[in-house]
């Protein structure tokens, strides 16, 4: 039915998206050729795509129960991180993909997105202008695809996760594409600094075929103003976009909360079924919900 899937970044927002898959996945036959993803997306879209979606659950599930904090203030002036969340994504990464890219050879094409700042803007400042877009989209969301990045000279770039050749590039990858300092470190790609591919646009559908055909958008941030499953056309396409029902009680930097993970997977999954009904009522002669061009 989709030919195309797109996934939203958001950190541990991200865990609604294995919820909603679950639900999915099956009852519509979902094997798209491509799909488009950034940031945390972009880890969770290989999972699934893998079928390692229970591991990832699992693993996740057990750090966030044994990790205590946020920031560790107290390793300030230690050599040890003061922020854990990198670390626990490079470790996750290393464990679920235990066969690296060659695991990720024979299912969609996964492109992951990257943000370059302008040429004319010196590090810390893009990552200080790149930190308040990245924040300010996350926390106050009212845009579908936000355009304060592209205004300033910020380009989003996509790489194939299977042209890494190896396990250190691919997870070097999939943390560029999610490269947010503080609570990761200045990151370079390719010899250039790159940034959290959402502080351009959080919903990545510049990694889109132009092919005719129809398009499944997960989101993790909730727009009050955009109905919880609607479709726009697009040119030769139908994209059809699906975020959470009510706001998601996990945070996007929070790794403390296991409950909340529980939580968050059990809205995904019932906002899968409302898509399946919802695909039913159409296929029996209902209407679909849309909006113009967001």
């Amino acid at each position: 039915m989709f030919d195309q899937v797109v996934f939203a970044g958001g950190g541990g927002r991200c865990i609604w998206q294995i919820g909603f898959w679950e639900s999915v996945v099956d009852e519509i036959q979902l094997s798209p050729r491509v799909v488009s993803a950034v940031s945390a997306g972009g880890l969770v879209a290989g999972l699934l795509l893998i079928g390692r979606e229970q591991e990832a659950v699992d693993y996740v599930r057990s750090v966030f129960s044994t990790n205590r904090k946020n920031i560790y203030w107290g390793n300030l002036f230690r050599q040890e991180a003061v922020f854990p969340q990198y670390a626990i994504c490079r470790n996750g990464i290393r464990q679920l993909f235990d066969n690296g890219p060659q695991a990720l050879q024979g299912v969609a094409e996964l492109r992951l997105a990257v943000s370059h700042p302008p040429a004319w803007m010196y590090g810390p400042l893009a990552l200080t202008f790149g930190a308040v877009i990245y924040y300010a989209d996350k926390g106050f969301p009212r845009n579908l695809h936000s355009m304060a990045a592209t205004k300033l000279g910020f380009r989003q770039t996509f790489y194939r996760a299977q042209d890494c050749s190896n396990m250190d590039e691919l997870e070097h990858l999939i943390l560029s594409s999610s490269c947010t300092p503080p609570f990761t470190p200045r990151l370079q790609l390719n010899g250039r600094e790159i940034l959290d591919g959402g502080v351009v646009d959080n919903v990545p559908v510049g990694g889109l075929d132009a092919a005719e055909g129809r398009v499944l958008i997960l989101l993790t941030n909730r727009f009050r103003n955009f109905p919880d499953c609607f479709t726009q056309r697009r040119g030769a396409q139908l994209w059809t976009y699906v975020q959470p029902s009510k706001p998601l009680p996990i945070k996007v930097w929070d790794f403390t909360n296991p409950e909340a993970v529980n939580k968050t997977l059990e809205i995904g999954r019932a906002d899968g079924k409302a898509l399946i009904d919802r695909l039913t009522k159409i296929a029996n002669g209902g209407v679909a919900p849309s909006l113009g061009a967001a």
